[in-house]
């Protein structure tokens, strides 16, 4: 019986994972913007670890709060001190979830939109990160690792932070790594809608995969995800997309895919292109 319950934790755990990542992003021919943010966080060794609360949030370049992205704290959201001064505890419209029990990549994406869901203008950003292994609330206890990454909404760039390391009982740690922020800008999306494209990012990869596909024009797209047998691992919903880029997350690990090369099939029709895609 409890083999039983514990693999019924397992895959609600697993799908509870996949339930906060992405699938498909789509910047659109009229202009919309988005702002995506990887990172892959590490245990400091904290009281708790590797147990720890996460917050995730975009401010303007004057650290005035915008919104929350991302919430995996629960009850214990009150140990995110930096999170909590600059947001007040705002979550409206953010992903949130308990607690986390491991360290993992994270992926959230940015419409451009305040709380109120009102359109910002283009311009200096900033996503902020927090997360904390110990009861960062109490005064005797540090507050856990945060940082901040400026990026600039309404121009298509992509950008690789340095890592950050954080330092616990006088000990530097390891704390933020592998980070991506993507941004997208209208005059972009015209440059890359002269022509339809597909690309992979990155190729090898181990925890996440981007498909990257523009079409100038509505087109129904068929994307799926084949391993070295010709059966399939991953189907994407197939449907008419709009004009623009569009960008289709494949979570590896979390479909626990081994190591090997895979194909990605995108099709139109009966016309279609595969293309290479290594999992290390």
């Amino acid at each position: 019986m409890k083999k039983v319950l514990f693999l019924l934790m397992f895959i609600a755990s697993v799908y509870a994972i996949k339930a906060q990542r992405p699938e498909v992003v789509s910047v659109k021919a009229t202009g919309d913007t988005a702002m995506i943010f990887t990172v892959t966080t590490q245990s400091y060794g904290g009281t708790y670890a590797p147990k720890h609360c996460l917050a995730i949030w975009i401010t303007d370049n004057n650290n005035v709060f915008k919104k929350t992205l991302k919430l995996a704290a629960s009850t214990y959201k009150v140990h995110l001190v930096k999170w909590n001064q600059m947001s007040g505890g705002n979550v409206t419209d953010a992903i949130t979830g308990a607690t986390l029990t491991s360290h993992t990549t994270h992926t959230v994406v940015w419409n451009g939109k305040d709380k109120n869901g009102t359109i910002q203008p283009d311009g200096t950003y900033k996503v902020y990160i927090e997360f904390t292994e110990n009861n960062s609330a109490q005064s005797s206890i540090p507050d856990g690792p945060w940082t901040a990454f400026t990026f600039t909404k309404g121009i298509t760039q992509t950008q690789n932070p340095a890592n950050v390391n954080y330092t616990y009982n006088n000990t530097s740690k390891l704390v933020y790594k592998s980070i991506t922020i993507q941004t997208f800008g209208t005059s972009g999306i015209d440059e890359m809608l002269n022509g339809g494209n597909v690309s992979i990012y990155p190729n090898p990869t181990s925890e996440e995969a981007q498909i990257r596909v523009s079409i100038p024009n509505d087109t129904k797209l068929s994307v799926t995800i084949y391993n070295m047998d010709g059966k399939i691992v991953h189907q994407f919903p197939s449907k008419v997309y709009e004009g623009g880029e569009h960008i289709f997350f494949w979570y590896p690990q979390a479909e626990n895919a081994k190591p090997g090369i895979y194909f990605v099939k995108v099709a139109s029709g009966l016309k279609y292109v595969t293309y290479k895609l290594i999992v290390s």
